[in-house]
């Protein structure tokens, strides 16, 4: 078997349950979804830039790219752009991707064939020198005591968090050719990168700020907004990210039985029954069978059929059970 190069080996299990074992080949290591990265996760939950492992001697860094859905290590979600030590076994996740850092393990060389291990070298016998006549060295300065060692950096500065080389700015690339090895330069343009680099990360990602089913829960209200509609806060928020995916077919349904019925099951859960009685034109009648324990607020449950009724109808409202 042929010995594995790279500093660790990456076990990763996708969303299906299988397992596969990658090599991290250098440092800084990028995961995001875009290909362009050392680890590519193709689904919406991961970001394009989503994270990166930083290999710092004996330490392991793992630090969250201002991810969308954040990266987790166990069940503490990462604040982003700030390092998180790892260890060997670690589980961390990205998405739907659980993912964990185990050493590559070294093997000893195999000793040549007839001979035992750890058999010592033969030395050739070292030749008799004649012995040489002693020197008197004159006496030198005294020895200068040892320096005390330097203070220790911090294990991440802020720029690294966001890829940011130390020495040069990568915004020289946007230059002319003539200004490219500018040493005095690219260390001025650092500045702006700096601070320019979180906008860009969040303007990178933009496209998940746009899918109710990745957005930030704090964007969910802008996108309700755009769409004419207003959210409950007291909804959970799977339900109100439901009502936003559905909400062109909602819209489009908005004043029949089919489109008051999918609006319903969305809050409650249950499918409910809309009976329309022949001796009450403009009338209907809306039961809710809950199951037992099951609790809905009712005046949630009014707000919903009166924002999706006709204007000239009127309805009695029945739950059952709960």
């Amino acid at each position: 078997m042929e010995p594995v190069e790279g500093l660790a080996l990456l076990h990763i299990t996708n969303p299906d349950g299988s397992e596969q074992v990658v090599p991290v080949t250098q440092s800084p290591y990028n995961i995001g979804r875009i290909e362009t990265n050392d680890l590519s996760l193709a689904h919406p939950m991961v970001s394009r830039h989503h994270a990166r492992l930083l290999f710092q001697g004996p330490e392991i860094v793992l630090i969250d790219l201002n991810s969308s859905n954040g990266t987790f290590v166990g069940a503490q979600r990462l604040a982003p752009s700030e390092p998180h030590r790892l260890s060997y076994g670690d589980v961390f996740t990205i998405g739907p991707y659980a993912l964990r850092l185990e050493p590559i393990p070294s093997g000893a060389p195999e000793a040549p064939a007839g001979e035992a291990p750890g058999a010592p070298e033969e030395t050739p016998e070292a030749e008799e020198e004649m012995p040489r006549p002693s020197r008197r060295r004159r006496p030198g300065p005294p020895e200068r005591p040892p320096e005390p060692p330097a203070p220790s950096a911090p294990a991440l500065p802020y720029d690294e968090a966001f890829g940011i080389p130390r020495d040069e700015s990568r915004y020289l690339q946007y230059l002319p050719p003539i200004y490219h090895h500018d040493p005095f330069l690219g260390r001025f343009l650092l500045a702006f990168e700096g601070i320019l680099a979180p906008i860009e990360q969040t303007v990178d990602n933009f496209d998940l700020y746009l899918d109710p089913r990745t957005a930030p829960p704090d964007f969910l209200d802008q996108l309700a907004a755009w769409l004419g509609l207003t959210l409950d806060e007291k909804w959970p928020l799977e339900k109100r990210r439901a009502v936003l995916v559905e909400a062109a077919e909602l819209y489009r349904r908005r004043g029949t039985p089919r489109g008051l019925a999918r609006h319903l099951q969305i809050y409650t859960g249950v499918e409910p029954e809309i009976i329309e009685p022949e001796d009450r034109p403009y009338h209907f009648i809306v039961r809710l069978r809950l199951s037992p324990g099951q609790e809905v607020d009712r005046a949630t449950v009014e707000r919903i059929i009166d924002a999706n009724k006709p204007a000239h109808t009127t309805y009695s409202l029945e739950i059952v059970g709960g």
